[in-house]
């Protein structure tokens, strides 16, 4: 097998692949297409339970939830994820915020559909659908991208953005990182065996750098191994039919003028570690906040912490 190198959330599109070099464009031989319809996620339906619906874009059909009155905060998950990683926020935060979280194209409950799309284009449409004027933006990973699509090309759609575990288009790492389960990640999902490379992606993402399976909750550890199974199958197919922004993101970063929020977990990749410092220069007036013993998904791990951060933004708005 040819070395594939990991690439972090890397990209050179300015939207980026669903994981660390797991996309098409990054793997070759891998699989793709399919339908996150095929596969129930049975185990952990762990939202509340507050309304849901589908909203159109395009051809897909994007599952969205929501809960609460009042302004809007709007979260996009990671691509190791779908809307279940904001479960937390929605039991903390709908008393005195209207939340809206989404499954992206292809994740969770939303089917991907074989068309030209992008990200940004497809949260514009359930914000559409829901007849959301402004909102702050939660966006984590893979999310981070979108929501930094959407500040460019719907400015006056984007109050405010909190960026949690991202990589700003452009940024170049001092030093690359490769996590130990990468080689057997690849071949893994190159051999079509999803569940193993879905467990191996919660190693990655949920165990994080400098730390052991044993230090992480078991139940988070599972649910983003099942979360991440959904959006396999659609890893190929997706990555060939993303539209890139044009002109690129990278080009056009100095036009985000929003208050901005940056948060990254402790034990976090160091190369995301990097990204995040850089990434709090160019949008925050503050440094990014690291959530203590949490690695990718702090709203997860460590929700306490996590919901006071953003409450305690929330009100400087």
């Amino acid at each position: 097998m040819a070395a594939v190198a990991f690439q972090s959330l890397r990209d050179t599109d300015g939207l980026g692949p669903r994981i660390i070099g797991v996309a098409g464009r990054n793997c070759t031989g891998a699989p793709g297409g399919g339908n996150s319809a095929a596969i129930t996620p049975a185990r952990f339906r762990r939202m509340p339970d507050t309304p849901t619906g589908f909203a159109a874009s395009g051809g897909a059909q994007l599952h969205y939830q929501t809960a609460g009155e009042g302004d809007t905060i709007f979260f996009i998950h990671a691509g190791v994820a779908d809307s279940r990683m904001w479960q937390h926020q929605f039991t903390d935060l709908a008393s005195n915020h209207h939340l809206v979280a989404y499954d992206t194209r292809g994740f969770g409950q939303s089917v991907f559909f074989d068309e030209p799309f992008s990200d940004h284009t497809d949260a514009l449409a359930v914000m559409d659908h829901l007849e959301i004027g402004r909102a702050v933006v939660v966006a984590c990973s893979m999310g981070c991208q979108t929501a930094i699509n959407l500040a460019l090309t719907a400015p006056e759609r984007v109050r405010a953005l909190v960026l949690i575990g991202g990589w700003p288009p452009g940024f170049e790492a001092s030093a690359e990182y490769e996590p130990p389960q990468w080689p057997e990640l690849v071949k893994a999902f190159r051999a079509g065996d999803m569940e193993t490379t879905a467990d191996l992606e919660a190693e990655i993402w949920v165990v994080g750098h400098g730390r052991s399976k044993a230090d992480v909750d078991p139940s988070v550890f599972l649910l983003v191994s099942e979360m991440s199974l959904i959006a396999l199958p659609q890893e190929k197919a997706r990555d060939e039919r993303v539209v890139a922004l044009d002109p690129p993101a990278k080009d056009r970063l100095s036009e985000i003028a929003v208050p901005t929020l940056v948060m990254i977990g402790e034990y976090d990749l160091p190369d995301l570690q990097e990204a995040s410092v850089h990434m709090a220069g160019l949008f925050s007036q503050q440094p990014a906040q690291v959530i203590p013993d949490a690695a990718h998904l702090p709203s997860l791990e460590q929700p306490v912490r996590f919901n006071q951060l953003l409450r305690d933004f929330l009100a400087t708005l």
